[in-house]
């Protein structure tokens, strides 16, 4: 099972994900994502986004999936109910993410600007997959 960890920094704050999987460890790069901006709210969704992302390395391919979360989280005015990734691998990743309406009540969480490259890790391990990400806030 995956897990995450946020990371605090100076300017900034990150996560640790790990996965046995490398599409467990976009997930959890995702939920460790909205736990930090506080839009994670597990449930039935209002609406379904496919979403399909790529670079051309594992590296950019995580930062673009998390780009994109945020994105949809953040456009979208909603609440990320569910994350599903049916496919991963270094230059692709296809998932689905599960979106509510947010309503009146209010994100309570630190709003991201963007996903960073510095200190950016994916590799695999003999446990499976890990990774460490900065966001900017």
């Amino acid at each position: 099972m995956g897990e995450y960890r946020i990371i605090e920094h100076t300017a900034d704050i990150g996560i640790y994900v790990g996965g046995e999987s490398l599409e467990e460890l976009f997930r959890q790069g995702a939920l460790g994502l909205l736990a930090i901006t506080g839009t994670w709210k597990p449930g039935t969704p209002d609406e379904q986004i496919e979403i399909e992302v790529g670079s051309h390395d594992l590296p950019g391919t995580f930062v673009d999936w998390l780009g994109e979360v945020l994105y949809l989280q953040d456009t979208r005015d909603a609440w990320i109910v569910s994350v599903e990734v049916s496919s991963a691998r270094a230059e692709e990743v296809r998932g689905r993410v599960g979106l509510k309406k947010r309503g009146k009540e209010e994100f309570e969480g630190t709003p991201v600007k963007a996903i960073t490259y510095h200190q950016l890790e994916v590799e695999q391990t003999e446990e499976g997959w890990e990774g460490h990400v900065f966001f900017d806030i």
